[in-house]
């Protein structure tokens, strides 16, 4: 996804190339780390919501391409996936001590590829905005805005997978660079049973909810997630027990910056449904958040469920390329939803590709 800044200026580099992207092949990159102590800039305010903060870390390195992460999927022993949404994979490995995220480790990136094994190195063609494994961690899905699609590419060597683009229902409603943002595949033993979940960023569907839609599994189709304030969806992943995890950001001159993560019962996914689930942990400028962009769920070695964060720092110097860790405590009680936004008229609905 792009800040307000990038989106006005969308329109004007879809077609012009990216930075200049190495040989196929991952390269090694330096990556320095600057450890986030403290979520909240406020004293003495912990837990957060559902979540207990585990650890942060702000990014730094001087290559030219680090940045703009956008995705990102962490195994259960701690290494990484991330896409950028200028065309890059990036891969390495957390390091953590006594649960608490305290470094990163074999930074590297490669370019991706497309169809005919060529670099993706144009913004139309390479804006990927969101990553989960599955296969077992043998297979990326990677979802694209400005031509909207979904990939699959087999993770044995990613620097050389060309994607694989699967077949998808109608999805009415994306335009440009606010499009599908997430994808999420839930687990076998859930009631989704194994289907892929998309969400857009702000697609309207013209009463009041985002669209997102359910591919394969028992029960597909389309169904939406209901707006609350000017929050838009950046990423997505599943429980292992079946719920959904939903990551927002709120990135305006007007407001300020603010990061909200809402969790949905798998009983409520379901077509034509408008879900609103519940607020687990809002978090604005008083805290240690930047664009949020990219969320990762896995279970740590002692069973505990493990949410990990990233930033899109869109290649500006006003902005941090960060990680943030929390491990989810469920007995918590979860925060109260704001009020929901107005259902938009006609015209509104229009413009969001609402029906």
């Amino acid at each position: 996804m792009t800040t307000l800044r990038r989106g006005l200026l969308a329109a004007a580099v879809a077609t012009l190339p990216l930075t200049a992207a190495a040989e196929p092949g991952f390269v090694a990159i330096e990556v320095d780390t600057m450890p986030i102590e403290t979520f909240s800039l406020r004293e003495g305010v912990s837990p957060f919501g559902e979540l207990t903060f585990m650890g942060g870390l702000v990014l730094f390195s001087d290559d030219d391409d680090f940045g703009a992460l956008s995705g990102l999927d962490v195994a259960d022993d701690g290494s990484f996936i991330a896409v950028a949404d200028t065309g890059f994979w990036f891969t390495g490995r957390l390091i953590e001590e006594d649960g608490r995220l305290v470094g990163v480790a074999d930074v590297a990136r490669a370019p991706m590829l497309d169809a005919d094994g060529e670099e993706a190195n144009r913004k139309s063609s390479a804006d990927a905005e969101g990553l989960r494994l599955t296969d077992g961690g043998a297979t990326a899905l990677v979802v694209f805005e400005q031509r909207h699609r979904l990939s699959a590419f087999a993770t044995a060597d990613l620097a050389f997978a060309r994607p694989r683009d699967l077949p998808l229902p109608a999805l009415p409603g994306l335009v440009g660079n606010r499009g599908i943002e997430s994808v999420a595949v839930a687990p076998e033993g859930s009631a989704l049973a194994g289907a892929i979940v998309l969400i857009a960023e702000a697609a309207g569907d013209g009463q009041g909810g985002t669209r997102a839609w359910i591919v394969g599994g028992p029960d597909p189709g389309a169904f939406s997630i209901r707006r609350s304030g000017t929050f838009d969806i950046t990423d997505a992943a599943f429980l292992p027990n079946g719920d959904l995890f939903v990551l927002e950001r709120r990135f305006s001159l007007s407001e300020g910056i603010a990061m909200r993560v809402r969790r949905f019962s798998q009983d409520d996914i379901r077509p034509g449904a408008r879900i609103t689930g519940q607020t687990i942990v809002f978090d604005d400028r008083l805290f240690q958040i930047d664009n949020m962009e990219g969320l990762a769920v896995r279970e740590g070695a002692d069973g505990a469920v493990i949410l990990t964060l990233v930033s899109d720092d869109n290649h500006s110097l006003l902005q941090r390329t960060m990680l943030l860790q929390f491990m989810w405590q469920e007995e918590m009680i979860p925060l109260p939803l704001p009020r929901p936004e107005p259902l938009p008229d006609a015209e509104a609905a229009a413009a969001l590709g609402g029906g």
